[in-house]
């Protein structure tokens, strides 16, 4: 049986440990490492980049000025190195680099820390009152509790409850999919949002992947949405830059096959594979391909 304390702790203290046993504590550690990027990559690097995004042992980073692509692609391993040496472990294998206009905005939430984002009034917590039913309430839950115990846990009750009721009068609601806080005048959440984002992007990735001639109005009839839709457009496009940006990367460091220098054609030019001369595939290879005397990084 596990052994159990009574031992009252910082909630900070313990969540690595629970993490540890979810297995959760390495995706916690790589979103400190999205969070700290200015602290892993220095402030001039991290003022014109940052973390988009972790995938199969392979960290995304969204730069915004192109400028930096090439200048970042020489340092790939020393990046993978510090961010391995921030996260305690070798989780990262391999960096790629995408172009990125701006960077998110900063959305308010609750951390696992039980901390808040600095955009917050912590001055009003302070001047909460909380009604008396709502005291009443956690009274009744917590005086089954040992009466040493009970003082503490009322005290954290209280304090949550001041906390909730702060962030209503600050105009923050609850993501109706997750519950976590958010701005006034959004409808989910940054995570939400997140990861419904990222299910587009996959389900875009594989219409490309089995079909990379896919022009947006031919990809919009395949997934039933109108033309007209903006944020899917969007979606299809960094999709589609990304996997060029992917092969090119291949044909550069000379690791492509036949099939991956095909790919990139279609993807390039939209056309099906009856369309595109041999001779058009082996002109586009040589120019992307690595030149001796060339030492940055190609672009699509």
């Amino acid at each position: 049986m596990e052994e159990r304390s009574l031992e009252l702790k910082k909630a900070g203290l313990a969540i690595p440990k629970v993490l540890e046993q979810t297995r959760l504590l390495l995706p916690y550690h790589l979103y400190q490492a999205k969070r700290d990027w200015k602290q892993i990559a220095g402030e001039q690097i991290a003022k014109y980049s940052y973390i988009l995004d972790f995938k199969d042992k392979q960290v995304i980073i969204a730069v915004m000025n192109p400028v930096y692509m090439n200048y970042l692609f020489m340092y790939k391993n020393k990046i993978i190195e510090e961010i391995n040496s921030y996260v305690g472990h070798r989780a990262i294998a391999d960096v790629r680099f995408v172009k990125k206009g701006k960077k998110p905005v900063r959305t308010v939430y609750e951390t696992l820390e039980g901390e808040v984002e600095d955009v917050f009034p912590k001055e009003t917590v302070s001047q909460v009152r909380l009604d008396d039913a709502t005291v009443a309430h956690i009274c009744r839950e917590t005086a089954h509790l040992p009466e040493g115990l009970r003082e503490k846990v009322v005290q954290l009750r209280f304090a949550q409850a001041k906390r909730k009721k702060a962030y209503e009068l600050e105009g923050f609601a609850a993501c109706p999919r997750c519950g976590r806080w958010m701005a006034p005048g959004e409808k989910e959440c940054l995570f939400c949002r997140s990861e419904a984002r990222q299910a587009l992007k996959r389900q875009i990735r594989s219409h490309l992947d089995d079909m990379p001639w896919l022009s947006w109005e031919a990809l919009a009839a395949y997934l039933q949405v109108p033309v007209t839709a903006g944020d899917v457009e969007q979606a299809y496009n960094e999709v589609r830059r990304n996997l060029i940006y992917t092969y090119i990367e291949k044909v550069y460091y000379e690791y492509d096959t036949a099939a991956d220098d095909f790919t990139l054609a279609m993807l390039i030019t939209r056309r099906v594979p009856g369309e595109i001369p041999p001779k058009f595939i082996e002109n586009l290879v040589a120019k992307y391909r690595r030149k001796d005397d060339h030492v940055s990084s190609p672009e699509p």
